[in-house]
C-alpha cells in the first residue's frame, strides 16, 4: 500500500488506489509519468493487472495540466466501505 502511494509521489501523480480484493487504482498526471508508474507496479507481485480505461487530453504546459486536473493531486487511499 505505501508503495503505492510513495510511487505516485515520485511520479507527481495523483487519484486514488483501494487495495485488496477488489482493488483500483485510478492516476492523474503527465501521460509519460503515468506510463512509467503503470509499468512499474506491473513488476511488483501483483496477482492481476489491468489497464481498464484511459483519457489523454491535449495541454499546452504543465500550469494547463494543473487546471485540468479533476482528481486530488497527492495520491489518496480508499478505505473497505
Amino acid at each position: 500500500r505505501k508503495a503505492v502511494v510513495e510511487l505516485a509521489d515520485q511520479y507527481n501523480l495523483g487519484g486514488y488506489s483501494k487495495i485488496g480484493w477488489p482493488g483500483v487504482i485510478v492516476i492523474e498526471g503527465e501521460e509519460s509519468d503515468c506510463m512509467a508508474y503503470v509499468d512499474e507496479i506491473r513488476s511488483m507481485r501483483w496477482q492481476h493487472l489491468a489497464v481498464r480505461g484511459e483519457e489523454q487530453l491535449a495541454v499546452r504546459d504543465q500550469d494547463e495540466l494543473e487546471q485540468a486536473r479533476v482528481l486530488p493531486n497527492k495520491m489518496q487511499e480508499l478505505g473497505d466501505d
